[in-house]
């Protein structure tokens, strides 16, 4: 190759760095944030607002249902005005959210600022896969984006140790206040570096999507796969999100900083789980082993964690944390399985979709966790009883065992239907 030239090559793909992936990765570090915050200041949040467990746990997920519910007109906005209008827009929602957040007197306005911040990062993630679609060179998109979804596990790190640290010199108030100024200047970052672009895909219009919609919901595949990923990755986002912290609390008898390092390695669980999953996926389809071998093995040891820790394992309390963030971004698998199984054209809706039902479910399980914590009575001196986490979490984990058995056992079922119509 021609120096001159791969010097362009490497300069070019510097400025895109520079101008597109780092403006948006600082989006969706802070998505991530806001997503894992609410487990080190819950306690504050609790003395300061008297809240019960239903309360902090609606609360808290109310994150998820602002972001849940945003996706559906995400993909029409990002083809109509272009990902930097768009996620700048967001973020802006975002820093609304958290200022409300900060000065919030009231319940309904710590809920009301919390939505905001679910709505404004609701793009985070879309909006950056369409931009680096628009503008990456396509020898490099796989590369942009395992990398991309790195950084959600580091904004996740930050909101353990150094969250700590934070509230060391300032309260809660100021380190929403502080979030809200930083959120700000990222959505002016974004705005200012990313070209003002619109999707150069032609926009469906309803009646297609309607079609599009009944050709993944009618799928037999689809069925197989998504109450499967749709319960683990649910109940993972839910208990990272809030309850683990509480569990290490209440159940482990953690201080503060036993709680901040269990979280911070389960957020290195996080980064890393994606990026070893890619390999051995990588690895399995070369020797032509199932990716769904793959992926029913790796849901069955992440339940199979889950069943440690509600019976109280606090002795490798360490290694069942650390495995469970490792096993919730494990379970992205199944996009790749379920991409594969249905057209091109369709790739973008169905995740979009599957998306939508893991993040509605996940605010459902987090309110859910928190409402059947209370009914056990609550010690200031030892908090919840342990008895209460195993049946909250041993609900979330029986919904992901019948998912498992329905995923291992479908094809069986259906096998047996098409015996009896031929005969």
């Amino acid at each position: 190759m021609n120096p001159h030239i791969s010097k362009q090559n490497n300069s070019s793909n510097v400025k895109l760095i520079l101008t597109i992936f780092v403006p948006l990765a600082c989006g969706y570090f802070l998505s991530f944030f806001y997503r894992s915050i609410n487990a080190m200041i819950a306690p504050s949040l609790v003395n300061a607002f008297g809240l019960s467990p239903s309360e902090l746990g609606l609360m808290t997920a109310v994150y998820f249902l602002g972001f849940g519910l945003f996706q559906l007109p995400l993909g029409i906005l990002l083809d109509r005005f272009g990902p930097a209008k768009v996620q700048s827009s967001l973020l802006a929602v975002a820093a609304i959210g958290a200022a409300l957040f900060s000065v919030s007197e009231r319940f309904d306005l710590l809920i009301a600022g919390r939505g905001l911040i679910g709505i404004g990062v609701a793009g985070a993630l879309m909006s950056s896969f369409t931009a680096f679609a628009l503008w990456f060179p396509r020898n490099i998109l796989p590369l942009a984006n395992g990398c991309f979804m790195g950084i959600g596990g580091v904004g996740a790190l930050a909101a353990t140790k150094p969250v700590e640290w934070m509230l060391t010199i300032t309260d809660w108030r100021g380190l929403f206040l502080l979030l809200s100024i930083t959120t700000a200047t990222v959505a002016l970052f974004i705005r200012a570096s990313l070209p003002d672009t619109r999707s150069t895909s032609t926009p469906i219009n309803l009646r297609a999507q309607i079609l599009d919609l009944k050709e993944i919901y009618s799928n037999k595949f689809f069925w197989r796969i998504a109450p499967l990923t749709v319960s683990t990755v649910a109940t993972g986002f839910a208990i990272q999100g809030l309850w683990a912290a509480a569990w290490l609390r209440d159940v482990a008898n953690l201080k503060p900083e036993g709680v901040a390092n269990h979280l911070l390695f389960m957020a290195f669980g996080i980064i890393f789980g994606p990026i070893a999953t890619g390999i051995i996926a990588e690895a399995a389809r070369r020797r032509n082993i199932s990716l769904l071998g793959l992926y029913g093995t790796i849901a069955t040891v992440f339940i199979v964690l889950q069943v440690l820790i509600i019976f109280a394992w606090t002795q490798i309390s360490f290694f069942l944390w650390t495995g469970f963030g490792f096993f919730i971004n494990a379970m992205s698998l199944s996009y790749a399985i379920l991409t594969q199984a249905f057209p091109k054209n369709l790739a973008g809706r169905l995740n979009t979709n599957l998306n939508m039902m893991m993040i509605s479910a996940a605010f459902v399980a987090q309110y859910l966790v928190g409402w059947i914590i209370e009914f056990w009575p609550f010690s200031l001196a030892e908090g919840y009883h342990p008895q209460a986490y195993r049946f909250g979490f041993g609900l979330l984990l029986s919904i992901q065992f019948f998912s498992l058995v329905w995923f291992a056992l479908q094809p069986i079922i259906f096998f047996k239907k098409n015996l009896e119509k031929e005969h």
